[in-house]
């Protein structure tokens, strides 16, 4: 099959466009004379229009941060509307006119920044829902990083890791797991399954798999960037698992939700990034260099059970969203403890 030719525009950063999103689309067409017509005064093509200019060769069109692009258009009048308004005629018309037959070599992605841009993201939504009444079919709604499968293991392991063991030391490792969680369960201090957290465990070595569930709780959190935002905290916590004396993950074999070297600054910027407002309850709690609550107790009883239960309900209390799940079950946080030569 054709590769398709690729039109990528981020209007939202280029709100003094001098044509609308119609004239860029032209123009990296190499067409921009074709929706000369809808320049002066600016114009939203129809769909014949749309067809006209984009029939013909394969070709996908990317159109990212639109919706800080609509609030900057609602300052530009045009006649008794705006800009903004002709822009939301000008998309609905554009994906109108992508369901098409005529169009079929087309494909259209916007990406949304609705949990920044609330009101840019309602005029998108309008077009969509204009498209969705005129063609009756809904338009394809595509998740960066699916919370609900490996996917993000999967870009981790690609970002972070060179290469990884065998599948034979992946599983040896992923045994060794569900013995700890079974010997917790016959102690009745946890009801999680062995059999499920050592499959687990083979789907998202080296990372423990608590960490797709804890951060599915804070990736909607204000201004935090979801898949690149946990990939650098990851690379930040990876990095100083791999600068101590001991090479890294040997002591469980796996990188685990709370292994946060919090007393680095490093990795505390990049907590407090994502929920401010309990550096304080750090400081106390879990790190100050040999101070806080949860280092006294681990300097008196030995190990670092204390720090890493703490660093565990950090991480499941990093929310900041109305309705957010906060801290974990004592159940919850014996099983993510749990690991091989633990006590």
């Amino acid at each position: 099959p054709r590769q398709p030719s690729t039109l990528r525009s981020s209007l939202g950063r280029e709100s003094d466009v001098p044509y609308g999103i119609w004239g860029a689309i032209a123009d990296q067409l190499g067409k921009k004379e074709a929706f000369k017509s809808y320049y002066s005064p600016l114009a939203a093509p129809g769909p014949t229009a749309w067809i006209s200019l984009l029939q013909g060769e394969p070709l996908l069109i990317l159109l990212d941060e639109l919706p800080p692009y609509f609030q900057a258009a609602k300052a530009t009048a045009i006649g008794n509307s705006d800009l903004a308004e002709v822009t939301t005629t000008a998309l609905s018309n554009l994906l109108v006119a992508v369901g098409k037959d005529e169009l079929s070599n087309v494909c259209v992605v916007l990406s949304d920044l609705r949990a920044t841009y609330e009101e840019g993201s309602q005029l998108i939504l309008k077009a969509l829902q204009n498209f969705e009444q005129e063609i009756g079919r809904s338009a394809l709604n595509l998740e960066p990083v699916g919370m609900n499968t490996d996917e993000l293991y999967h870009i981790l392991r690609k970002r972070i890791f060179k290469g990884l063991p065998s599948k034979e030391d992946v599983k040896e490792v992923a045994n060794a797991y569900g013995k700890a969680i079974k010997d917790a369960k016959q102690m009745d201090i946890t009801n999680a399954s062995p059999e499920q957290f050592a499959h687990q465990i083979v789907e998202s070595y080296p990372f423990h798999p608590a960490i797709r569930d804890l951060y599915a709780r804070f990736r909607e959190n204000p201004g935090f960037q979801q898949t690149r935002g946990l990939i650098r905290l990851m690379r930040v916590i990876t990095s100083r698992l791999y600068a101590e004396p001991n090479g890294g993950a040997d002591k469980t074999g796996l990188i685990s939700p709370y292994d946060l070297d919090l007393n680095d600054r490093e990795t505390l910027a990049e907590i407090t990034l994502i929920n401010p407002t309990l550096e304080n309850a750090i400081s106390h709690d879990i790190a100050s260099n040999g101070q806080a609550v949860a280092e006294v107790m681990d300097t008196n009883l030995g190990g670092s059970d204390a720090r890493d239960a703490s660093k565990l309900i950090l991480v499941s209390s990093l929310a900041n969203i109305p309705n957010a799940v906060l801290g974990l079950t004592l159940s919850e946080i014996i099983s993510y403890l749990c690991a091989p030569g633990r006590d």
